[in-house]
């Protein structure tokens, strides 16, 4: 294993402390610090998503177990704040519906991939998906820890999961239509 292997296994288990830290965000009152406790893991993560690419790339040390890891990493880290930030009340639910419903469709496109003895790298229409996705779970744990009732960050916020939720559906269409042969050459032999 890698550092960039390292670093994505360390995505996963900091979504998971994540996810205690949503839970207790969750249930009023809310301390202070857990909030922003959650920002600043949810941060670091997020910077481990852009360090691991790099590194791999820069050291030549790219991975099958990266390629799958990787973009699975990203979707769990990025449901879990999202649940997490619907739980509390900053985010809609058919915005975390439609991030939900993308990834599984995402998923299922790189597993009938995989069965055909291909993996599916992350391409650039995801990348600008998974920044938009963490520009706007930032700005949701950022106004957790302020004040979630302030009026100037939830429109901020409201346009953020506008722009994000368009952005992501427009990528879901995206890999549906370039792997769309892929997907009805194994429907058919079904």
């Amino acid at each position: 294993m890698t550092l960039p292997d390292w670093l994505t296994i360390a995505r996963v288990v900091t979504a998971f402390i994540l996810l205690i830290l949503l839970q207790a965000c969750a249930c009023p009152p809310v301390p202070a610090w857990t909030a922003w406790l959650a920002l600043t893991l949810f941060v670091a993560a997020a910077l481990t998503d852009w360090l691991d690419g790099h590194l791999a790339r820069k050291w030549k040390i790219e991975s099958d177990f990266g390629r799958l890891f990787d973009p699975l990493a990203d979707k769990l880290l990025i449901a879990v704040a999202f649940i997490g930030l619907l739980g509390a009340g900053l985010l809609p639910v058919w915005f975390v519906s439609l991030v939900v419903a993308r990834e599984f469709l995402i998923t299922g496109i790189r597993l009938v991939a995989g069965q055909k003895g291909t993996v599916l790298a992350a391409e650039k229409v995801g990348k600008h998906k998974t920044a938009t996705q963490m520009i706007t779970a930032i700005l949701a744990l950022l106004l957790l820890a302020v004040d979630p009732a302030l009026p100037a960050g939830r429109i901020l916020l409201q346009i953020a999961i506008i722009l994000t939720a368009l952005i992501t559906a427009g990528s879901g269409l995206y890999y549906l239509a370039r792997n769309y042969s892929l997907i009805i050459s194994n429907v058919r032999r079904s």
